[in-house]
């Protein structure tokens, strides 16, 4: 097969980009649909409603922008800017409703993908990370009758599955073959305890 030309390259890019901003838009304007499913009192505003919207398009972009860098195979410090600018993209999405909820995001793409941590942190961050996903669907359970129930409860788990599906391109490691010496990996364990917080006791505040 012959090389892609570098048209073909920046079209495909292109391609891979829209696709990625335009998937978190439509994910946006589901995930909004679902709260207002949910919702006992349905008071929405419009600009709520744009907010969240325009949160889930510049987590889709962003991702994808990772993705890209991933499948270039960028260096380490080029690809940790992007993975650093994919995460801080995806804190829009912890504003609002969406805050509960927020850690499984970071941590669940965490449990998942870094092998080489210990299997004893990653069973524990994963165990965390799965709180959210039972607070709310109790909370769910409470207030509706077990048809809509179950709709709200698969509904939300479907929306979550995606969003940790795609904050991975952020999370998971370089497969480079480097490892973090133990102070950078320490400074990452206190970095993360305020995410493991908010997602135990979050729910129960």
């Amino acid at each position: 097969m012959p090389p892609l030309k570098p048209a073909t390259i920046r079209t495909h890019w292109a391609l891979l980009l829209v696709a990625g901003l335009a998937g978190g838009l439509a994910w946006g304007v589901n995930a909004r649909v679902w709260m207002r499913f949910i919702a006992t009192r349905p008071e929405f505003t419009s600009s709520g409603t744009l907010f969240i919207i325009t949160a889930f398009g510049i987590a889709g972009l962003t991702q994808a922008v990772v993705y890209l860098g991933r499948r270039r195979l960028l260096r380490r410090p080029a690809l940790t800017v992007l993975r650093v600018i994919g995460i801080v993209l995806l804190l829009p999405l912890a504003f609002g409703a969406g805050s509960i909820a927020f850690p499984t995001i970071i941590l669940a793409p965490l449990a998942l993908t870094q092998r080489n941590w210990s299997l004893w942190l990653r069973r524990a961050i994963g165990v965390v990370a799965l709180v959210p996903l039972v607070v709310v669907p109790m909370s769910i359970i409470e207030d509706f009758s077990p048809g809509r129930a179950a709709v709200g409860t698969i509904w939300f788990l479907s929306i979550y599955a995606v969003l940790v599906w795609a904050a991975r391109f952020s999370l998971a490691p370089q497969l480079d073959g480097w490892t973090a010496p133990l102070t950078p990996r320490l400074l990452g364990a206190v970095a993360l305890s305020p995410i493991l917080f908010l997602a135990v006791m979050g729910p129960l505040l």
